[in-house]
């Protein structure tokens, strides 16, 4: 399913004084990270759900920085059951924030949401130095939504909303497709079929690697599948699974997608990944634009280094798992390439 929308982290702001070592190891513990650095650099590590909480101690001692998935009231709640609110001064709790994600003119859209509620604008670091806003920030990105936004990935332009951010979320989900549709000018998504071929007839390998990559990033939805017979130019027939998507992504970033699939890291072409768009197939000779004098097998495996650089973490170790279960004998008996 292809995320639209989605909550961004909340920021706790905490003044401290006096002797925090115990108020560190407490926050230590709950956390999965901690950090120093600006505030920029640590909201880059943050996914959806998480609260990002920032020490700030004396003038002389630097902020300290902590990541959690534990929701924001029930780390102060630890606190107080910990009693460890003594030296805490002032704490500033940002208010819900929102992701957006969009393709395509921005602006157009963006422009579009701001009147359907009357939005002020502001930009994307707004939280930063604005911990006690009252209204909603929404920001946008045309990055996935499924790992975490870093702040160079946000739009320039981002909004406030004056309105209770869960009836905002309400909104703004169910309006998410006509809003990706005005920023991509059009209100047709690409429909594109995937066909898959192995020799070795591991099909449900390449059919699980094919999933973990679109959903890992996060390009569409798959609303087909099926087996499909296929004809040679000599008229014999095989069968191959079919894979039908409904993706905003262009037609030919999803073929450079399954080319990179098609190689394993040792450059070896390990399975066949046919893309069709409007029934036409799409051939790997058009990459040879942008990569002059490269053979087929170069580009695919340029094309799968940049699709594992591109796949959050946990996909990434999803996919590698399924790559070293992939058969490497003899196959010679493989269809043409094409």
């Amino acid at each position: 399913m292809l995320s639209l929308v989605r909550n961004g982290p909340i920021i706790l702001k905490i003044s401290v004084s006096g002797d925090i070592g115990n108020l560190r190891d407490a926050l230590a513990e709950m956390s999965s990270t901690r950090a120093s650095g600006t505030f920029e650099d640590f909201y880059n590590i943050a996914a959806e759900g998480d609260t990002l909480i920032y020490i700030e101690q004396d003038a002389a001692a630097a902020p300290l920085c902590y990541q959690t998935n534990i929701a924001a009231p029930a780390v102060l709640c630890d606190l107080i059951n910990k009693k460890l609110y003594g030296v805490i001064r002032h704490i500033n709790i940002t208010p819900p924030n929102i992701v957006m994600r969009l393709i395509g003119n921005l602006d157009a859209a963006i422009d579009q949401i701001a009147a359907d509620f009357k939005a002020r604008e502001t930009d994307c670091i707004h939280l930063k130095n604005n911990m006690e806003e009252s209204s909603v920030l929404v920001n946008f990105t045309s990055e996935p939504l499924n790992k975490p936004v870093p702040n160079e990935s946000f739009y320039k332009r981002a909004l406030l909303i004056d309105k209770p951010c869960g009836q905002l979320l309400i909104y703004l989900r169910a309006k998410a497709q006509e809003y990706l549709n005005i920023a991509m000018g059009s209100p047709d998504w690409n429909e594109i079929e995937i066909t898959l071929f192995d020799a070795m007839d591991q099909f449900d390998l390449h059919y699980n690697r094919l999933i973990t990559v679109l959903q890992g990033l996060d390009v569409g939805i798959v609303v087909g599948e099926a087996w499909v017979p296929e004809y040679t130019i000599a008229m014999r027939k095989s069968e191959v699974y079919q894979v039908r998507l409904l993706t905003p992504i262009p037609p030919q970033q999803l073929k450079r997608i399954a080319m990179g699939l098609e190689y394993d890291d040792a450059g070896r072409r390990v399975a066949d990944f046919d893309v069709y768009f409007k029934k036409k197939k799409l051939s790997w000779s058009s990459e040879l634009k942008q990569n002059t004098g490269y053979t087929r097998d170069k580009i695919g495996t340029l094309h799968r280094t940049r699709l594992l650089a591109s796949l959050p973490a946990e996909a990434k170790a999803m996919l590698r798992r399924l790559d070293s279960m992939i058969d490497k004998g003899d196959r010679r008996s493989r269809r043409a390439p094409h």
